[in-house]
């Protein structure tokens, strides 16, 4: 197929590369020899588009559990990131703002401002984060046994520093108050990488990727040859 020679979108090669880190052969070694320092582990999960606030939100909202307690957590946690404390909690808001009914948390920035419902500066930067958060998915996280490792991904461009600061930052949400819900009995640690061309100085490149498909898989394999030929359509 042409279109495969020219594809660039790393969504497309995001999915190949999940798919063949789940390869079993050898005990995970294509998986194992990615995570290099992180491979003796005894248990994984992969996601990718990982959209775990939203999707906590929607869970907790959907079986009558506390929403609010949820998100007030949630806004304090992103206070002491943000460096700000003169905010109220989610729980404090006006009722337009803070019920699931009426307002997504990601919309109450803007429907503050529609209804003439002042926030202050703190609260404006803290939950501009918060709409930030709701609408960012990290790429792919691997939840091992006592670490969390999420990747960001870029193919044809260069990273933006504010987006990884924010993936820092949503990362740490998961492990502060969601950690039970990812399978763990206490906070894990957790790490953010940076996956890109080796030309953007990322910490996991997509050729070292492509030298560890190609000593562990078929040269015919489909998704070696996707990610190959996407990498070269953006070098």
């Amino acid at each position: 197929m042409k279109y495969i020679e020219y594809n660039r979108e790393e969504r497309n090669i995001c999915t190949h590369l999940f798919r063949v880190l789940h390869i079993e052969n050898d005990n995970y070694k294509v998986l194992r020899t990615l995570l290099g320092k992180y491979s003796d582990f005894k248990n994984f999960e992969i996601f990718t588009e990982v959209a775990l606030l939203r999707d906590a939100y929607y869970y907790k909202k959907n079986q009558d559990m506390n929403v609010l307690t949820f998100l007030d957590k949630v806004v304090k946690n992103i206070m002491k990131q943000e460096e700000k404390s003169n905010c109220r909690f989610y729980s404090e808001l006006n009722s337009e703002l803070n019920n699931p009914l009426k307002t997504h948390p990601k919309q109450i920035r803007q429907k503050a401002s529609a209804l003439n419902l002042s926030l202050n500066e703190d609260e404006k930067i803290v939950y501009g984060a918060l709409q930030g958060m709701f609408n960012a998915k990290p790429d792919m996280a691997i939840f091992l046994d006592d670490i969390i490792l999420v990747y960001e991904a870029k193919l044809s461009l260069d990273f933006d520093k504010e987006q990884i600061r924010r993936t820092n930052n949503i990362v740490n949400i998961w492990a502060e108050i969601l950690y039970n819900d990812l399978g763990y009995n206490k906070k894990p640690k957790f790490k953010v990488f940076k996956l890109g061309l080796e030309k953007y100085k990322p910490d996991i490149s997509w050729e070292k990727i492509i030298e560890i498909l190609s000593d562990n898989l078929p040269a015919h394999d489909k998704s070696l040859h996707s990610i190959k030929m996407a990498v070269q359509a953006c070098c």
